[in-house]
């Protein structure tokens, strides 16, 4: 994201990125990171860690999405 935002492009679109993976390591060896250029979606990854946490402490549905829950009337 760093790369793209260097780059300062105001109307330009980029419609394609080309990476080349080299010296990967067996999948034994650990959890890697997928890359992602959604910021709402990696916010939303970030978070579910935690949400798990506060319903694993205050109970089933304690805490989830807001998009999850009906609105109050």
């Amino acid at each position: 994201m760093r790369l793209l935002d260097a780059m300062a492009f105001q109307r330009a679109r980029i419609r394609r990125i080309t990476l080349i993976a080299e010296d990967l390591g067996p999948a034994d060896d650990g959890p890697g990171t997928q890359l992602s250029l959604d910021h709402a979606r990696e916010k939303r990854l970030r978070l579910e860690p935690v949400i798990d946490q506060l319903n694993a402490r205050y109970g089933h549905r304690v805490a989830g999405p807001a998009g999850a829950y009906r609105k109050a009337s």
